[in-house]
C-alpha cells in the first residue's frame, strides 16, 4: 500500500504530487496521526512525504524514520532525496549524527528558552513551536535537492 503524511503546510500542488503516485485520498494521514499510520504499515508499504519540514520536529521525524527502518517499510520525500529509505537502505552514519545533534539542538534550546523566559504554558507552547520549526527549517533545506549549495553557509 502506498500512504501521504500531509500537514497544513501541504496545497493543492502537493495533493497533485501524491495524487500522480496513485494514492487514495483515504491513505491521505496527517502528521498529528502518525501512530495511527504506523498501526496499519506494513513491510513492503511505501510512505511519500513532500518534505520533512511537514514533520512537527527533528525528534518526531527521527522517532518515525526508526519505526519504518524496523517494519521494513520505504519512504519517499520529494523535496530531500537524500532522506529516502527505499530497499532497507540505512542513513549513512554522518547523517544519523547530525539528525541526532539536530534533536539534540530542539531539546536544549527549548529547555534553556523555558527556563530562562519563564512563560506560562502558552509561552512555553510557543517557545517549542518556534525552536521545533526552526531547526525542521535546518534539517530540510540542510538535505534538500540542492542542499549541497547551502552546506556550511
Amino acid at each position: 500500500m502506498m500512504y501521504a503524511v500531509i500537514s497544513e503546510k501541504d496545497n493543492q500542488t502537493s495533493f497533485a504530487y501524491f495524487k500522480s503516485k496513485k494514492i487514495p485520498q483515504a491513505n491521505f494521514i496527517s502528521v498529528s496521526n502518525l501512530q495511527k499510520l504506523i498501526q496499519v504499515l506494513s513491510a513492503g508499504d511505501m510512505v511519500h512525504v513532500v518534505s520533512v519540514d511537514r514533520f512537527p520536529s527533528v525528534e518526531t521525524f527521527i522517532n518515525f524514520v526508526t519505526m519504518l527502518f524496523k517494519m521494513d517499510v520505504s519512504m519517499k520525500i520529494l523535496e530531500q532525496p537524500y532522506l529516502d529509505i527505499v530497499n532497507g537502505k540505512r542513513y549513512k552514519f554522518g547523517i544519523e549524527g547530525h539528525l541526532k545533534a539536530l534533536a539534540e539542538l530542539e531539546h536544549v534550546n527549548i529547555n534553556r528558552l523555558i527556563v530562562v523566559l519563564k512563560c506560562n504554558s502558552t509561552g512555553n507552547q510557543y517557545i517549542y513551536r518556534c525552536v521545533t520549526d526552526i531547526i525542521v527549517g535546518i534539517l530540510a533545506r540542510s538535505y534538500a535537492a540542492d542542499g549541497i549549495l547551502h552546506r556550511g553557509k
